[in-house]
């Protein structure tokens, strides 16, 4: 039941996020929150989004996603890492896709070990990674720290309770390819067909 809400949340979410991508209201407050930071003005900031959540309908979830997302894409990890954890503080719990904004954006920020420690608390929050971070997760393993490592990784996600979608997967390396050996003998414990 909980995994029918997420994937609604996530669907809501998707369609606020492009409907605030069409007006332009994203960007904005994304630039200018990441522009106080920049300036050192890390209370202005935090009071802007407070602002923001009091004066204009969006979900407070919605509105802390964007602005990780937005570090994220800035490469400020860090910053995202810290308004994630503020809006857990502020009583917010993410959900799977806010989750899923912040660990594949630490990924391509090569912030692997946090990715995947963002990942666990993911499974242990009882959300699931989908196949595309799984994938990237694992990808990134794979080239920063070898097979091995990304191996112990899956491990992990398996103990934790990820269910790893072989089928999935498999569609989703062969149509987005091409991706190394080392990530199909990770996944597969083989080497790519």
């Amino acid at each position: 039941m909980k995994e029918k809400s997420d994937k609604n949340e996530q669907e809501e979410s998707v369609k606020f996020f492009k409907k605030l991508e069409e007006t332009g209201f994203l960007p904005n407050a994304v630039a200018m929150l990441d522009g106080l930071c920049n300036d050192g003005l890390f209370q202005e900031a935090l009071n802007f989004l407070g602002l923001m959540r009091k004066k204009v309908t969006i979900p407070g979830i919605v509105l802390y996603t964007a602005v990780v997302e937005g570090y994220t894409l800035a490469h400020k990890a860090d910053d995202a890492k810290r308004i994630f954890r503020k809006m857990q503080s502020s009583g917010i719990s993410p959900n799977a896709f806010s989750y899923t904004v912040l660990i594949q954006g630490l990924y391509e920020c090569s912030r692997l070990q946090d990715a995947f420690e963002f990942c666990v608390e993911m499974l242990e929050a009882g959300h699931s990674p989908n196949v595309t971070t799984f994938v990237g997760l694992v990808e990134g393993l794979c080239k920063e720290k070898g097979v091995e490592e990304a191996k112990g990784a899956i491990r992990t996600l398996i103990e934790k309770g990820f269910a790893v979608n072989e089928k999935a997967v498999m569609q989703f390396l062969n149509k987005k390819a091409p991706f190394s050996p080392s990530v199909w003998e990770a996944i597969f414990v083989k080497k790519a067909p």
